[in-house]
């Protein structure tokens, strides 16, 4: 009897460990999909390679949590829809805080810098020097994206949503629409990849916080709190700097 009870205590214990070292397993293995758009220097995707200051950075969150990191490009407007509805995104990198994205994504502890607004026009139009210069311009902005709350808020505006901010670089510079607003390193970095010359405004508007948000019904929210240390780490130890030395 006793060797009966035995036997079935070291089962108990012999399953116990597989159970546990299983779920050390999945843990391991843990799929995060991040979604986002070709985004320079923030985001830059060619292709299956991803890189840029975000997307490097969620590597290497990715690498010191030991869970694995999934790119998907899609428009920026697309990658709220999926976070919203909670398909195949986990993740987005970047997006600014509005009431509305925080009905359905978790806006982290762990932030990006803050990145300024700048204003492109044709080089030769007059430039943007106030906020007041906008008035009565056709003015490009990226479809789903804020950028400050009084120009967001700001009906009176003539502004025109693109899909991607090269379509509205491309206006601007034929004349079509007579300005853009884009995040003033990804602007630069734009009209550089795609050789185009449009000027920019001495008008610039202080940029509010980037965040890493979680979809509200993803299964990564239970990592939100190792994710927010590990970027406290990335910050501290010097790695959040060099990653961004990368793309001066």
């Amino acid at each position: 009897m006793r060797k009966v009870i035995g036997d079935l205590g070291l089962t108990f214990i012999w399953v116990c460990l597989v159970w546990i070292l299983s779920c050390r397993g999945v843990e391991a293995q843990t799929v995060i999909k991040v979604v986002g758009n070709h985004a320079p220097p923030y985001r830059i995707i060619k292709g299956d390679e991803c890189s840029g200051i975000y997307n490097d950075t969620m590597k290497e969150l990715g690498r010191r949590m030991g869970v694995e990191i999934h790119f998907a490009n899609v428009p920026f407007a697309r990658a709220l829809m999926m976070m919203k509805q909670g398909k195949n995104a986990d993740i987005m990198l970047g997006p600014n805080r509005n009431p509305q994205r925080e009905s359905y994504m978790v806006y982290t502890q762990a932030t990006f810098s803050r990145e300024n607004k700048a204003f492109y026009v044709h080089p030769d139009s007059p430039g943007i020097t106030k906020y007041e210069d906008l008035r009565g311009k056709n003015i490009s902005v990226h479809r789903g994206k804020i950028y400050f709350s009084k120009f967001d808020q700001d009906t009176s505006l003539i502004k025109e949503p693109v899909s991607e901010y090269i379509i509205g670089i491309r206006k601007v510079a034929k004349k079509r629409n007579d300005v853009i607003v884009m995040p003033e390193k990804e602007g630069g970095r734009l009209l550089k990849e795609h050789s185009v010359k449009l000027k920019k405004s001495s008008y610039i508007v202080k940029g509010e916080i980037s965040y890493i948000t979680i979809s509200k019904k993803s299964p990564v929210l239970k990592l939100q709190e190792r994710l927010e240390e590990t970027m406290e780490q990335i910050k501290k130890d010097g790695t959040m700097k060099a990653i961004r030395e990368r793309y001066k």
